[in-house]
């Protein structure tokens, strides 16, 4: 079965971000399952995988704008330490999670210690960054129902499945 919208596909990755810096760490890809055409994946990659076949790969690149995004300087922020729990330890590239105005799961990045003030980060921590991305199609099916609802529990360490709270 092709990829098209609305499959179910399960696919090995590696983001390459520049000679000595990939996703996973470890330089060894990473299986993650998703429903093409929900808004998991970056546009540019999901237009990329569509007509691929389970046992094909995959070498795509892309810019910010096909992927995550430019950097916005909305989204970053300062805020007081005591908004943290009492005696956390905080570092830079902690990831957080918080409620937005409908009450859904966003996630903030620690980028930055001043003192009594953190910088904090609402970007995806990809932004502003040219991705290589190599994939490998392992499975493609008809999505079921169940597939095609939102879910807000992403696992990728990235994106706070990771996250300290």
């Amino acid at each position: 079965m092709k990829i098209a919208q609305n499959s179910f596909v399960k696919i090995d990755y590696l983001i390459r971000l520049d000679q000595d810096e990939s996703y996973p760490p470890d330089g060894r890809p990473e299986e993650l399952s998703f429903c093409l055409g929900l808004g998991v994946m970056p546009p540019g990659l999901e237009q990329e995988l569509i007509g691929m076949e389970p046992g094909q790969n995959k070498a795509v690149r892309l810019t910010p704008d096909q992927a995550y995004g430019e950097v916005d300087q909305d989204l970053i922020m300062e805020v007081d330490r005591q908004d943290f729990e009492p005696g956390l330890e905080l570092e830079p590239g902690m990831v957080f999670e918080t409620l937005d105005e409908q009450k859904q799961p966003v996630y903030f990045m620690v980028s930055e210690l001043r003192g009594d003030r953190v910088v904090i980060d609402f970007n995806h921590p990809l932004a502003g960054r040219e991705l290589e991305i190599d994939v490998t199609i392992r499975e493609v099916r008809e999505a079921s129902p169940e597939d095609l609802k939102p879910h807000h529990d992403c696992s990728c360490p990235s994106c706070g499945g990771g996250r300290q709270d």
